[in-house]
């Protein structure tokens, strides 16, 4: 039984600079929507979002959408908690005849977690989609949220999570810009962390709450009939164990409008088997979903090369030494967005005295996006922000919690082709003005590493 947590993004990696990118991916995708051209989006009777997709394939995926990332939790860590707390026992079942029969059928089980979102997902061969709809609907409705689970399980992997975290400065200073950028919504920890206790009778309380309520939820389904499989929804998504009342539900899931604050913060760090590198998170205001321009900004401004051995044509790219006849990139760009806000930046991992340079450069890139947009870099921006989406979109867990994510915002799904047909209409005096908006926000800086040695905010020309 698989479980990972993700950044607004993929999973959780080890190595520079996958969470970041995972993280754009997530972006990327959201913006783009989906390929829901054959989706068939409906509801329950008791207000449950479903989508299906019938591809065809010999396996099928299903997955379900909770309203219940970090930033609605109701104190520190409760999300990722939960997170780790599902597939445990239920009235019905063992976890290890959970785990027992989904190996039996060849099946695999995850979850993941993201600031706005948590996300459950059964993958199987087509033809099983009834007993792992069932097993989904027995999470939500009759987990029990055993005591001993909560100790001999839960706390221990939560706790693993949380060290993998703080080993890697990437997804560290993630973690951390967002805290600075949001303070609380959206700036709440993905993880919960040992100095602040996470009581089961929390846990337990908060995961009742938001999956009893339907207006929570929704239903992804891909490689199975939609009719048969919105039957099944009907009837392993109803009814609910929990006592909690609609009011705590909503009060547990309550976010105000989330406002940008910015700052900087400096956290002493070795990691890397002592390497002498140092990492460097600056990031500002971004724009919200639906704002196609902070994509193409982001494209923009780039940092990934194409091909091994040349550093690309990007502006970020270009500040890429040359290593062993090969380009590292030592500098990536990032457009995160959600419901109502949004975080552009760029993340440098490089030695420790190369990194102040690096960053400057990608400051004055950014300043000379603000300055104007050659038509030129204009339109390979355009292509480049496309084609990363489609590529995105061929990944079905992913595609299948982007769906979830924009039911659950706006209640409906939009076609990808309808997402192009936005980018394309960004103009350079749009992405021009997207510059100039990041940087009259106030910075934020997460420096890790050497914190005698690397930049301040004031030292990159901000």
């Amino acid at each position: 039984m698989a479980s990972s947590l993700r950044l607004s993004g993929r999973r959780i990696a080890r190595s520079l600079p996958s969470p970041l990118v995972q993280s754009q991916q997530r972006a990327y995708a959201v913006q783009a929507a989906a390929q829901t051209a054959d989706f068939s989006v409906s509801s329950t009777q008791e207000g449950i979002k479903v989508a299906t997709l019938d591809e065809g394939l010999p396996t099928s995926a299903i997955t379900v959408a909770v309203k219940a990332g970090s930033r609605y939790e109701s104190q520190p860590g409760l999300s990722h908690v939960l997170k780790n707390f599902v597939f445990k026992n239920t009235n019905k079942r063992s976890a290890l005849r959970i785990i027992r029969e989904t190996e039996l059928l060849g099946g695999v089980l995850s979850s993941s977690l993201t600031r706005e979102h948590l996300f459950l997902t059964a993958e199987c061969m087509r033809g099983d989609e009834a007993y792992f709809a069932e097993i989904l609907g027995d999470v939500l409705i009759q987990s029990k949220f055993a005591a001993h689970e909560y100790h001999e399980e839960v706390v221990p992997s939560v706790a693993v999570e949380y060290e993998q975290a703080i080993q890697s400065p990437d997804v560290l200073a993630l973690d951390l810009a967002h805290q600075l950028a949001f303070r609380r919504g959206l700036g709440n920890s993905l993880f919960a962390t040992p100095h602040l206790h996470v009581d089961l009778h929390s846990v337990v309380g908060y995961g009742r709450s938001v999956f009893a309520q339907p207006s929570n939820l929704a239903v992804l389904a891909s490689g199975v009939e939609g009719g048969a499989f919105s039957n099944l929804v009907g009837e392993f998504f109803t009814g609910s164990s929990a006592s909690a009342s609609a009011s705590s539900s909503a009060a547990a899931r309550s976010a105000t409008q989330s406002k940008y604050y910015g700052g900087e913060m400096r956290v002493a760090h070795t990691a890397h088997g002592g390497k002498e590198l140092g990492s460097l998170l600056v990031a500002f205001e971004g724009g919200a979903q639906n704002a196609p321009e902070y994509a193409v900004l982001r494209t923009l401004l780039g940092g990934e090369n194409s091909i091994k051995w040349t550093n690309g044509l990007s502006p970020l790219s270009k500040l890429t030494p040359l290593v062993g006849g090969q380009y590292k990139p030592a500098v990536k760009s990032f457009n995160l967005h959600y419901s109502d806000a949004g975080l552009l930046g760029f993340f440098v991992q490089a030695p420790t005295k190369q990194v102040g340079e690096i960053a400057s450069g990608a400051v004055a890139a950014l300043k000379a996006a603000a300055a104007g947009v050659k038509e030129e870099d204009l339109k390979r921006a355009i292509a480049k922000t496309k084609f990363q989406a489609a590529n995105v979109m061929e990944s079905r867990i992913a595609r299948q919690e982007l769906i979830g994510a924009q039911l659950l915002e706006s209640g409906k799904v939009s076609s990808l082709q309808d997402a192009f047909a936005l980018t394309d209409k960004v103009t350079a005096k749009q992405v021009q003005e997207a510059a100039k908006a990041a940087l009259k926000s106030k910075p934020t800086l997460v420096a890790i590493g050497d914190t005698h040695s690397l930049p301040y905010t004031d030292e990159l020309g901000l």
